[in-house]
């Protein structure tokens, strides 16, 4: 049966990746795999569905044996949900480890564009202010805000940069007893004391018309 034939191949791919995340577009064996997958998670979703829904849709739903089946391979049914919850994990590490969120841009953890992806949620933070019309990407969920602040992740970049900033000021005054940081300071990375120049020259800036 065609049905038995994709999932012994899908076992292959398991056996062989380490995964079953199957991208939409990949053929095992000559068969189109990521595309059977697809239905297979239709199918699921099939199952909520009322008869008459399923009807108009022209949805079978899956059997509780093939679900079995699927999730014992580790098969996700949201795999948008799944990456999410991987990323976030990976931002819970560098939190615990570096004692701060602020994922520097170009931040790559445990083989994962880390910083590019809290960029992108940053992103979708502000599309929550926007109308349907007007957003590019989709809105940050209620709980994955929440989620996300209670790791300390700020929204504003510069502000949470600043903050970075003045932690390591802190620091430095406590170690040395003053706040005179010499211009080319460098405090665990960072350039502290043309940090401190830049803001004498915003400081001087506020008695300017």
């Amino acid at each position: 049966e065609q049905w038995e034939r994709m999932f012994a191949l899908l076992q292959a791919f398991r056996e062989r990746e380490g995964h079953a995340n199957v991208p939409k577009r990949h053929e095992e064996d000559g068969e189109k795999l990521g595309s059977w997958l697809q239905k297979q998670r239709t199918r699921y979703k099939a199952r909520g569905l009322s008869e008459a829904e399923r009807k108009r849709r022209r949805a079978s739903a899956m059997s509780d044996e093939e679900v079995k089946r699927l999730e014992a391979l580790g098969v996700a049914w949201d795999p948008l949900a799944e990456q999410w919850d991987r990323m976030f994990g990976l931002l819970q590490a560098f939190q615990e480890r570096e004692g701060h969120a602020n994922v520097p841009s170009a931040h790559v953890e445990d083989g994962e564009k880390l910083g590019s992806w809290l960029h992108n949620q940053r992103t979708r933070y502000k599309a929550r202010g926007l109308s349907e019309a007007e957003r590019k990407v989709s809105a940050l969920s209620d709980e994955d805000v929440e989620r996300l602040e209670a790791l300390g992740v700020m929204w504003d970049v510069l502000t949470e940069q600043w903050e970075r900033m003045f932690g390591l000021l802190q620091a430095f005054q406590e170690r040395e007893g003053h706040a005179n940081v010499p211009s080319a300071h460098v405090e665990d990375g960072e350039k502290l004391g043309s940090w401190l120049h830049n803001q004498r020259t915003r400081y001087k800036a506020r008695g300017l018309s």
